[in-house]
C-alpha cells in the first residue's frame, strides 16, 4: 500500500508520483490545522483537496521541521523514521515530499489529491 498523488484542475491530472506508505511515522512530521475539527491533523492525508499554493506553504514549514530534526539528531539519516519492514526510507520519504513540494509550487492552483 502506498500514497498516490495528484494534482488536478477542471481539465488536467498531474500524476506527482507515489510512495510507500510504511515509513508513515515520517509524515507525522507534516502538520495541518483542520478547521472542520480545529485540530492538527498529520500525514499527507491531511492535505487532501488543499490547492497547490497552500500545500507548497504547509511543506516549506516542513522542510524546515525536518532540517530541525537532522541538526538535533546525532543520527542525520533520522533511521527511527525507516520502514521496520525495509522497504522506505526517511530519505525517500523526504525527497518524494520535495517533489510533492515543488509540482504544488509549479502549479499552485490545482487541487491536491492524496490516494492511498
Amino acid at each position: 500500500m502506498g500514497y498516490n498523488i495528484y494534482l488536478k484542475s477542471s481539465r488536467k491530472w498531474i500524476d506527482v508520483g507515489n510512495h510507500t506508505s510504511n515509513t508513515w511515522r515520517f509524515w507525522e512530521v507534516i502538520k495541518v490545522y483542520n478547521e472542520n475539527t480545529d485540530e492538527d491533523e498529520t500525514g499527507l492525508q491531511a492535505l487532501h483537496g488543499m490547492k497547490g499554493k497552500d500545500v507548497a506553504l504547509i511543506l516549506e514549514d516542513a522542510v524546515g521541521e525536518v532540517r530541525k530534526l537532522m541538526r538535533s539528531e546525532d543520527d542525520i539519516k533520522l533511521t527511527r523514521f525507516d520502514a521496520e519492514n525495509g522497504y522506505g526510507s526517511a530519505l525517500s520519504a523526504f525527497l518524494f515530499m520535495v517533489e510533492i513540494m515543488i509540482a504544488c509550487k509549479n502549479h499552485p492552483k490545482k487541487t491536491l489529491f492524496v490516494h492511498t
